[in-house]
């Protein structure tokens, strides 16, 4: 895969934001764009990833999605990674974060151990809070700017929901109608191919495999 891959993905996320007037940051596409597989924090780049870089800089959603800035002096990638990662606990480390939520420690990463023939590798959503787990998002980076697309699409046409940012739903959690349409995804949830990332052995994170599980019903229930 080359850096002039096309992401119908990312084309409709920046559509959707110009549509509801939603502030958006970007820079300058990085000139020195690593290429597929370079190794960050001892960990392949993802291809998508690759090609996003050749044409943005980064990007930045007004208080939501950010996506580490890398250019010729800063490698945000890295420095998020080398940030975080000497403290995460295993499985955790073998992830390569990219973006957050912003004034959270919610990170969004691939997970390389899982990608597919094309080297292509799925998102997951890290919480490392008091139950240390990751949720999966999306079958690739593409396809996670495209569900991001969508859930900004259902906050922003309605009103009452988008006046109100108390009032807008948790992603992924309250969205489960479109993380499901993600078939490649479902398929790799269905297989239990990210069930170490979202269970982990302990009493205390009974309570979180409780609600992991009635998510993952929620999310079979609404795949088409």
């Amino acid at each position: 895969m080359t850096n002039d891959t096309s992401l119908p993905g990312l084309d409709r996320l920046l559509t959707t934001c110009e549509k509801y007037s939603v502030q958006v940051n970007t820079r300058k596409p990085w000139g020195g764009a690593s290429a597929a597989g370079t190794l960050l924090w001892g960990l392949p780049l993802d291809p998508i990833l690759a090609a996003f870089y050749s044409r943005l800089g980064g990007l930045h959603l007004d208080f939501d999605l950010f996506v580490e800035p890398c250019d010729e002096q800063v490698n945000g990638i890295l420095m998020a990674n080398e940030e975080v990662q000497p403290y995460w606990p295993e499985p955790f480390r073998s992830l390569v974060i990219f973006g957050c939520r912003e004034a959270s420690a919610y990170r969004y990463a691939t997970v390389p151990s899982l990608a597919d023939a094309q080297g292509l590798q799925p998102v997951v959503k890290v919480d490392p809070y008091e139950d240390f787990y990751a949720l999966p998002i999306a079958s690739n980076v593409d396809r996670f700017f495209d569900t991001y697309a969508r859930y900004l699409e259902l906050v922003y046409m309605d009103p009452e929901i988008r006046e109100d940012r108390g009032a807008w739903p948790v992603f992924p959690w309250d969205v489960p109608e479109l993380i499901a349409t993600d078939r490649t995804l479902m398929n790799m949830l269905v297989e239990g191919r990210f069930d170490f990332l979202m269970f982990r052995e302990g009493a205390d994170a009974q309570r979180t495999h409780k609600e992991i599980r009635e998510w993952i019903a929620q999310l079979r229930a609404a795949s088409p």
